[in-house]
């Protein structure tokens, strides 16, 4: 599975007011680049270009001890494209070197405070100036560093906020293991830190956030794989200078499938579907995540 820099327009982010008295979440869309090969880093000289579209419909919005705040729900849309490039030739500490970028359009932040409204509009921008993949066998091993740059609309208090206002860094660790036979089974683990500067005009600073997740699959037939993956997403700090005190921490939890498709008659071309459950999340938002990515290796 193609992993986009871990992008998005699966971003998944809130917008904070006093009023609401919400903790930001992480920028990275939780589960938007999980899957069964996630961690494999493609061969050197390839370029891909993927484009994503996420649909996100909430079903209720949740305290900090996971009740129902009683608001309603809604449904929030995005969409990502994504470029990565693996250097030609280019290794650093006995691993093949990748970057690359991903746009956002989004209608409103994915996992938005009540009351947000649709608007579409230009989110947050993706880069990931350093990527590391190395390969021994069935084992595949890739690090990176992402950062987010606040390009999105964004307005203190504002309820049609497509980025959070403020610079973000972002450390992944992932390992793959694919079997080597001609329908292998696949398992990835990997890790993510997220790390933030303050935010423009209401200097707030949101905890760091730490995501873990796992997907494992099979290839049942030629170019058709199918998975299962899960994630959890949680602050390891507290925020800070939230006008009204402290707003707590959050997490989220997700269960999900996907399907992967590269059609034999197009070589390079990938389909990717995705579909993700939330469950016993806290100060956040809880609801099923749908997810279509296509993407072409060259």
């Amino acid at each position: 599975m193609i992993q986009p820099l871990l992008l998005l327009a699966l971003v998944l982010v809130e917008p904070v007011t006093a009023k609401a008295q919400v903790p930001i979440s992480g920028n990275y869309g939780l589960g938007g680049g999980l899957g069964q090969t996630s961690a494999i880093m493609p061969p050197q000289g390839t370029r891909i270009v993927e484009n994503g579209w996420i649909s996100y419909s909430i079903d209720r919005f949740v305290d900090g001890n996971g009740n129902d705040l009683g608001v309603g729900g809604t449904s929030v849309h995005a969409m990502r494209l994504a470029f990565k490039t693996v250097v030609p030739d280019v290794q650093i500490l006995g691993g093949d070197y990748s970057y690359g970028l991903v746009l956002t359009y989004r209608d409103q932040v994915l996992r938005p405070a009540p009351g947000a409204r649709t608007a579409y509009q230009i989110g947050d921008t993706v880069i990931s100036p350093l990527g590391l993949g190395w390969h021994n066998g069935a084992w595949h091993t890739q690090v990176s560093y992402t950062f987010w740059a606040p390009t999105g609309r964004f307005q203190a208090g504002g309820a049609q906020n497509t980025g959070k206002g403020l610079w973000s860094h972002m450390f992944y660790a992932g390992t793959t293991w694919r079997q080597q036979t001609e329908l292998p089974w696949s398992a990835t683990l990997q890790a993510r830190f997220e790390t933030f500067g303050r935010q423009e005009t209401t200097n707030i600073r949101p905890g760091d956030v730490l995501s873990i997740e796992a997907a494992f699959g099979k290839e049942v037939a030629k170019g058709v794989s199918l998975g299962l993956a899960a994630a959890t997403s949680f602050q390891v700090s507290r925020q800070s200078g939230t006008p009204g005190g402290d707003p707590g921490k959050y997490r989220i939890n997700i269960i999900g499938a996907e399907v992967v498709w590269k059609p034999k008659a197009l070589p390079g071309f990938q389909i990717a579907s995705r579909v993700g459950k939330d469950f016993d999340n806290r100060n956040s938002t809880e609801g099923v995540t749908a997810l279509l990515s296509l993407a072409y290796a060259f």
